[in-house]
């Protein structure tokens, strides 16, 4: 019997302090009733799953989407783009680095303390950008954007974590819709500021430097909730479920884990699709900046997260229903992202083919041109949430348990970064034609459809770390009726 137990048993239940060790049953999850009885109400509220899901939410609310909202301003709001784009690539090479040995940071400190530590650097990118913007202070917002980059990986890793561990199997696409709303309703708070302070026409040059102030305050906002993080291991699903945990391993085997995770079959086949997901970012940014006046450039960045808001929950409806396995779930989900894509390329490469041939100055949302101009960049900030959402998914229907999605979100992120840092490199170079980012771009999503197929189709039909936890817990209750 004590053999048994020692080999089969998973961790002891005082892990999920403060649940009382006689509250699981055989649906690998908690005595509800049992657990409402004993464990206070804001201890309930404070450890379930969406409520940890809407913290961490309200933290990309006030640092990635703010980041994302002075993005769309076009060239991070400064007169000419080049600078921004400079100190974006420095900012997501240092990303790609720190997130290729994030996995193990993260199990090492926990997700709670990786977010505190992304947290508090969040303020550093607003301001910069206000002390170039007011000072001329370049050498800051370059030095930021290492200070940042590092800082915001930690973040980042916990964070891909987290998203892909926190849901119930049944509802992780309404779960990550959510995640990739509070992304863009922080744009669209971002942009509201944007238009209220860069709303006269016929402004040229850069945004006002009182701008990032409100970016600055917002992105203050992310440290105290991080702070409520919760360990993975108290939290209780919405469906009673518990997250499945594997026991800490040692830095050595933490870093022979990277090795694995990143020539693993789950990360090999999903790489181009990893490295295309943020391509778009440096393009588009260049785009806006080159094209478009400030305040068209402000009203930019206010109107295009309301589309990505419905088309969020939308996929995630299609990639929670019940009456379809996962695996078909997961085929009609790449199938709608890639035509959605496909459409928006082509249609900004025709664009800005015209473009080439006949110069449009700084076209003004009053102008007759701002529609057709206008409406790719509104649709691919659909189009790109759309496609990490299903990308993080998609890779939490492999996971075995939550230190596994750690890694394997750590690799993913690692590749975007790498991604991201190609983008905003290369348009430092094309600074006035976005048409050779558009290419690249459409040629990435070519590249990556092929190996995506391939791994969607060995979609399993039900999440492993599901599978698990119901054959521990069934031997679990063999013991306790022994």
């Amino acid at each position: 019997m004590s053999d048994m137990k020692s080999k089969d048993l998973p961790p002891p239940e005082e892990s999920l302090d403060p649940l009382p060790t006689n509250v699981t049953d055989i649906a690998h999850g908690v005595n509800m009733e049992h657990y409402r009885a004993t464990v206070p109400l804001w201890k309930r509220v404070w450890q379930h799953s969406l409520t940890q899901m809407m913290l961490l939410s309200i933290q990309a609310f006030c640092g990635p989407a703010m980041s994302d909202a002075i993005t769309g301003l076009g060239g991070g709001g400064l007169a000419t783009p080049q600078v921004s784009n400079t100190t974006n690539a420095i900012t997501y090479a240092m990303l790609a680095i720190f997130c290729f040995f994030g996995g193990p940071i993260v199990n090492k400190i926990g997700v709670k303390w990786a977010l505190v530590i992304g947290a508090a650097t969040f303020p550093i990118q607003g301001s910069a950008y206000y002390c170039n913007s007011k000072f001329g202070n370049q050498w800051y917002l370059i030095f930021s954007g290492a200070i940042s980059g590092i800082g915001t990986a930690c973040w980042y890793v916990a964070e891909a974590g987290a998203i892909m561990t926190l849901a119930p199997s049944g509802a992780r696409g309404k779960y990550l819709a959510l995640w990739i709303v509070s992304r863009n309703l922080g744009q669209l708070v971002g942009g509201a500021i944007n238009l209220s302070k860069n709303h006269v026409k016929g402004a040229d040059g850069g945004v006002t430097p009182d701008t990032y102030i409100a970016f600055v305050i917002i992105e203050c906002i992310a440290l105290p909730f991080a702070l409520l993080i919760t360990p993975f291991e108290r939290v209780v699903r919405s469906d009673g479920t518990r997250i499945v945990t594997a026991e800490t391993l040692s830095t050595k085997m933490e870093l022979k884990r990277i090795a694995k995770t990143m020539t693993s079959k789950l990360v090999m086949l999903s790489a181009l699709w990893a490295l295309w997901s943020f391509f778009y970012g440096g393009t588009w940014s260049t785009y806006l900046g080159t094209y478009f006046s400030v305040r068209a450039r402000a009203l930019s960045s206010l109107i295009s997260p309301f589309f990505c808001i419905v088309g969020c929950f939308g996929l995630g409806y299609v990639l929670d229903m019940k009456h379809l396995s996962q695996r078909r779930r997961a085929q009609l989900g790449l199938y709608t992202v890639v035509i959605l894509n496909v459409g928006v390329y082509i249609w900004s490469i025709i664009m800005q083919t015209k473009f080439d041939r006949h110069n449009p100055g700084h076209i003004d949302w009053e102008d007759g041109l701002y529609p057709s101009s206008f409406l790719p960049y509104f649709f691919v900030q659909t189009t790109g949430p759309l496609s990490q959402s299903y990308m993080y998914w998609l890779i939490s229907s492999f996971a075995t348990d939550a230190q596994e999605n750690v890694r394997n979100g750590a690799a993913f992120r690692s590749i975007e970064a790498v991604g991201q840092a190609i983008a905003y490199g290369m348009n430092t170079q094309t600074t006035s034609n976005p048409l050779v980012g558009f290419c690249v771009t459409f040629g990435l999503l070519a590249a990556a459809l092929g190996p995506m197929i391939m791994l969607v189709n060995t979609t399993p039909d039900r999440i492993p770390a599901d599978v698990i936890a119901e054959q521990q817990d069934a031997v679990r209750e063999k013991i306790e009726h022994v």
